[in-house]
């Protein structure tokens, strides 16, 4: 399948230094707030699910539920292109409140990689030369930023000593 070889094509591209940056930023913040918008927003907010699995203090922007953000608290934005000027104001907001800020974006989403604290980048033209057919819109890097950010689970599962059994413990019991 096509998909399958680009987004291994992708996942294989990624720099492995930024991911590990990444993880410890999670594991070691004392909550972690996600946001994106769109189908980038979905993608996170299964992130957020997953963190509080782990056993995190995690809250999905926007959410009525959402806190105030703090000094040291991490925020996670996803964006392929990192132009909406709402996702911005988030980052700002949370950098005036002194909370670090974690990026997952596309490859030329340089305004929000030169806001955030940490960019990692989803390497999506290193899929550009296997000859697949595109797909619509940001559908290559929302199933990649799926992908990654379970990965990341994976590894933070390992950080932080959980097993699926842990987390399914923590998984909602209720309707």
């Amino acid at each position: 399948m096509p998909i399958l070889r680009d987004l291994q094509t992708i996942l294989s591209a990624l720099d492995a230094a930024r991911t590990g940056e990444f993880v410890c930023d999670v594991a070691g913040a004392p909550r972690v707030f996600v946001f994106g918008l769109g189908r980038s927003g979905l993608v996170a907010r299964m992130f957020g699910m997953r963190l509080v699995h782990l056993g995190r203090e995690a809250t999905i922007v926007g959410d009525t539920t959402t806190p105030a953000i703090r000094k040291d608290d991490l925020l996670v934005v996803c964006s392929r292109t990192g132009q909406s000027v709402f996702l911005h104001h988030v980052v700002n907001l949370a950098h005036n409140k002194g909370a670090k800020v974690a990026a997952i974006l596309g490859p030329g989403a340089t305004t929000l990689a030169e806001l955030a604290d940490l960019a990692v980048v989803l390497p999506m033209d290193a899929a550009a030369g296997n000859g697949g057919p595109q797909q619509p819109m940001g559908s290559l890097f929302e199933q990649a930023l799926h992908l990654y950010l379970d990965a990341v689970v994976l590894e933070l599962m390992h950080a932080l000593e959980k097993t699926p059994e842990d987390m399914e413990r923590v998984h909602s019991n209720l309707p």
